[in-house]
């Protein structure tokens, strides 16, 4: 079938163009143009003024069941899921193929000392206890599927409650020249500017968060010189005290539905450790560094608490405006960025040939960025997705009865740990 969206404002990944008018074809964007391209037999969306954009892409995600079909519902086309365990993956890649799931690129299960982050939540996995691990360990994640690989490290000067053993350096550079020899790109866990610092030399092409202390301007001069791109996370402050997070976007809580709106709830009333992270750090530093040239990636870090598949992207984009992105930088960071960096080069731009993942929003979020909570339709692949479908389906179900298993294990965990009631 070929579709042809008329009467629409194009923003192509980078800027808004002169195009009003964009046919699918086969999967693909078979032309971009004027109205004119409307021909006989094509199946027509008249787009009314509304802005037309690349699928949106969440470059940091922890799969749940039904996370992908939940996340295709707010115009999330791909999710790049940052640590999974191999059941989770196999299923999500299988329905990724259907039309009304997210893509997904996985890097399965990430690379982390015996009892290191996050073996509280997803205990047992295989773990990395030096060097010598590197190739066995990547050579298993690419056998499960993984496209990118995952590893984690700390510093020692995050601070926390809980502090837990971690990769050391040398291995990180083993894990990563085996995972490049694989033709992976590596996503790095820190939380630290230090940490950040130390993990430059190892040939790592991605942090997977801002770091949560102050940079200086001469580290995310060195980031942006080594090429590093930095995955932006600033969802995660919508776990703590704050704006009201999701349950305060009254554009997105519709979608969200009853059950995720009841899980919000209760997470809002959880115990929280008496140090807080400084979430305004973090997003002064989201700016220094698109400033000094580093390429800024959208991810949500869902299913955090506060967070939730497809919905928490949206509000990530919000939060890279408030930190001092424009509006057109924040789409870029949701879509053509992440799609670079990942190379995903069949997606995150407008551009005829590329995939036609799309979606269509009611206003103007180049100018005004809360606009991308109006999704009015979501095509992947040229297939227009059933946006009511998942709330209430045995998927949201699904995805419930596993968040609810991993918090029960954190809780377990932590109460074990500090002593303390939860």
């Amino acid at each position: 079938m070929t579709t042809t969206i008329t009467g629409a404002r194009v923003f192509d990944g980078e800027r808004r163009t002169d195009h009003t008018a964009v046919r699918l074809t086969g999967g693909r964007i078979a032309a971009i143009g004027d109205d004119t391209l409307l021909g006989p037999g094509d199946e027509h969306v008249d787009a009314r003024g509304g802005t037309l954009l690349p699928g949106l892409i969440d470059a940091h995600v922890h799969l749940l069941p039904g996370a992908p079909r939940q996340a295709l519902t707010f115009g999330v086309t791909t999710v790049l899921d940052m640590f999974s365990k191999p059941d989770t993956v196999r299923e999500a890649l299988a329905r990724a193929a259907g039309p009304d799931c997210a893509d997904v690129r996985s890097s399965s299960v990430g690379a982390t000392a015996p009892g290191g982050h996050p073996s509280m939540m997803y205990a047992p996995f295989p773990t990395v206890t030096g060097p010598r691990d590197a190739g066995r360990f990547v050579a298993g994640r690419v056998a499960e599927g993984a496209a990118h690989l995952k590893v984690l490290y700390d510093d020692g000067t995050g601070g926390g409650p809980m502090p837990m053993p971690s990769l050391d350096v040398p291995t990180i550079a083993a894990l990563t020249e085996a995972a490049h020899a694989a033709g992976l790109v590596v996503a790095a866990h820190v939380s630290t500017a230090r940490g950040a610092m130390d993990l430059l030399p190892t040939g790592v092409d991605v942090l997977a968060h801002v770091p949560f202390d102050a940079l200086t301007g001469r580290q995310a001069d060195a980031i942006a010189s080594a090429g590093v791109a930095v995955i932006s996370t600033l969802s995660v402050a919508d776990g703590f005290p704050g704006d009201g997070g999701l349950l305060g976007e009254p554009s997105l809580v519709p979608r969200l539905g009853p059950a995720w709106c009841a899980v919000l709830e209760r997470q809002a009333q959880r115990w929280l450790p008496p140090r807080l992270p400084d979430f305004a750090a973090a997003r002064a530093n989201a700016r220094l560094l698109l400033e000094a040239g580093v390429p800024v990636l959208a991810g949500t870090d869902a299913p955090n608490p506060g967070t939730v598949h497809g919905a928490s992207l949206h509000r990530e984009l919000g939060h890279l405006v408030t930190a001092g992105f424009s509006p057109p930088a924040a789409l870029t960071a949701g879509t053509a960025r992440p799609a670079d960096v990942f190379r995903l080069a069949d997606r995150g731009r407008i551009r005829t040939g590329l995939r036609a993942d799309l979606v269509l929003v009611d206003g103007r979020p180049d100018e005004d960025i809360t606009a991308t909570q109006q999704v009015t339709a979501v095509w992947k692949r040229g297939a227009r997705a059933d946006s009511s479908g998942y709330v209430g389906s045995a998927d949201e179900q699904a995805g419930l009865a596993a968040l609810r298993t991993q918090t029960e294990q954190v809780i377990a965990a932590v109460r074990d740990r500090l002593g303390v009631e939860l």
